[in-house]
């Protein structure tokens, strides 16, 4: 059979990408290895509690606004609070992240000279050399030492569970480059878009305050789920790709494939070929896929790294705890020596998260400054994240203890050099006709980067297909 288009991979990415391209009338095959689709999203009724065992909310874009309205999902859907504060704990207290002008000023979470220290940022002269930049250097140049231990590196750690030191600056806030490039400045930057932003004469079409963290009732995996359903017989899952090439025999008629790919489906085997083809893995899986038919494109992206992390939610009664967990949760700079990264308060943020008179927080460890925590016992997880809650929020007694998730490779990283690996690939994809990559390793590592370039690559895909020879 030869479908218009093969999607690969039925996380949140190839779902978007297949789900779009079929109601664009495409003929396609959705083809997933494991058992389930959604990827990483899981979510989990543990005991009463409802647990996330990938990601814990989305941010409520546009593109996903959309997609769940068109899902009749919108009544499903429920949001954090937009003034629900994120926390940083340091100096041995919770601190509210400062959301504007005043509330630096105001704020503890940074000293008196780290604030004059802000001040002096439009008149510290511009870097003038090539090759891209840590993060850490970049915001130590531009904005002191203080702000990057105590607001940047916990942000990265909740984002990437990175290193600052080893984070690209071009690849992960490009527009900070930008804004230092253009004006010499990221604060004279920021002021010129907001402006710019002001004049322009198409307001959006909603706001996307109250969609500040959202996620379902019966938590994320709601989306996956629906879209799942809307694709219907055109997903098959259990399928393994046994290996993929390019058709040598392909003309310029409109049922010629440009891909051919041996499959396997419930111990069945079958030859299936695409006009263009979307693999939707994560990295290294995807260089796999394309070693026969696409290997620059392979060996570009075989070497970016992943960092492992461990999932630990534990629940408490609300008696056991002196704080009050009203707020996203807190995140934990490595200078205060606590192992855990952060914890969400999952029960604060959403409602039916836990049982009358509990709390429940999901707490994560590792990352690329702590590789060797996923070794641990579920034991010594749990023993770890709770002494830090502990010391933290002022438990007493012992948690509730609730499913640990590890991932070996969980978070793509942006290291410095990513910005031209991407560059690369994105040639080396033109130069390989009909094929695109989707996921969250190039560019943005967010559901909702993963939803608007499964959106763009749909309708890329789509012009492709119309502008076949018929």
């Amino acid at each position: 059979m030869t479908f218009d288009s093969i999607i690969i991979g039925a996380g949140i990415s190839g779902l978007v990408a297949a789900y779009r391209l079929k109601r664009m009338g495409r003929d396609i095959l959705l083809i997933e290895n494991s058992n389930r689709v959604g990827g990483v999203i899981k979510s989990e009724d543990a005991e009463g509690f409802l647990i996330e065992r990938g990601p814990n909310s989305l941010r409520g874009t546009h593109e996903f606004l959309d997609l769940i309205e068109e899902l009749s999902l919108i009544d499903e859907l429920v949001t954090a609070d937009p003034r629900a504060p994120a926390y940083v704990y340091v100096g041995g207290k919770l601190h509210p992240v400062p959301m504007s002008p005043p509330a630096i000023i105001k704020t503890k979470l940074i000293s008196g000279s780290a604030k004059l220290r802000l001040l002096r940022e439009p008149f510290i002269k511009a870097r003038n050399e090539n090759g891209e930049e840590s993060i850490a250097s970049f915001v130590r140049r531009r904005l002191g030492s203080e702000i990057l231990e105590r607001l940047v590196a916990p942000f990265l750690s909740g984002v990437y569970a990175g290193d600052p030191e080893r984070l690209s600056v071009q690849a992960c806030f490009p527009k900070l480059v930008e804004f230092e490039t253009e004006t010499g400045s990221i604060l004279r930057g920021a002021l010129r878009g907001m402006r710019a932003a002001r004049k322009q004469s198409e307001k959006p079409k909603r706001s996307l305050r109250p969609y500040r963290l959202c996620s379902f009732r019966q938590g994320l995996h709601t989306l996956p789920k629906a879209l799942a359903t809307s694709i219907g017989d055109e997903l098959l899952t259990e399928t393994r790709v046994v290996n993929i090439r390019m058709n040598e025999a392909i003309d310029q008629s409109a049922t010629s494939p440009r891909y051919v790919m041996a499959i396997e489906h419930l111990n069945e085997k079958k030859i299936v070929g695409a006009m263009t083809l979307i693999i939707a893995t994560p990295a290294f899986a995807a260089s796999q896929l394309l070693n026969e038919c696409a290997s620059e494109v392979a060996s570009l992206i075989a070497d970016i790294p992943y960092v492992s992390l461990a999932s630990v939610p534990l629940a408490y009664r609300v008696d056991q705890v002196a704080k009050n967990l009203t707020g996203f949760g807190f995140l934990t700079p490595r200078s205060e020596r606590l192992r855990i990264l952060g914890s969400i308060w999952t029960s604060s943020l959403f409602d039916e998260r836990a049982p009358d008179g509990w709390i429940c927080t999901n707490n994560f460890i590792g990352g690329a400054t702590d590789p060797t925590a996923i070794k641990l016992s579920d034991e010594e997880l749990t023993q770890t994240v709770h002494a830090d809650l502990s010391k933290v929020l002022g438990i007493r007694g012992e948690p509730l203890k609730l499913p640990i998730t590890r991932y070996q490779q969980a978070i793509p990283q942006y290291n410095i050099d990513h910005a031209a690996r991407v560059l690369k690939v994105e040639s080396a994809l033109r130069n390989q006709k009909g094929l695109w990559l989707a996921g969250n390793y190039l560019r943005g590592v967010s559901l909702g980067d993963c939803i608007k370039q499964a959106e763009r690559i749909a309708a890329e895909v789509n012009r492709m297909v119309e502008q076949r020879p018929r």
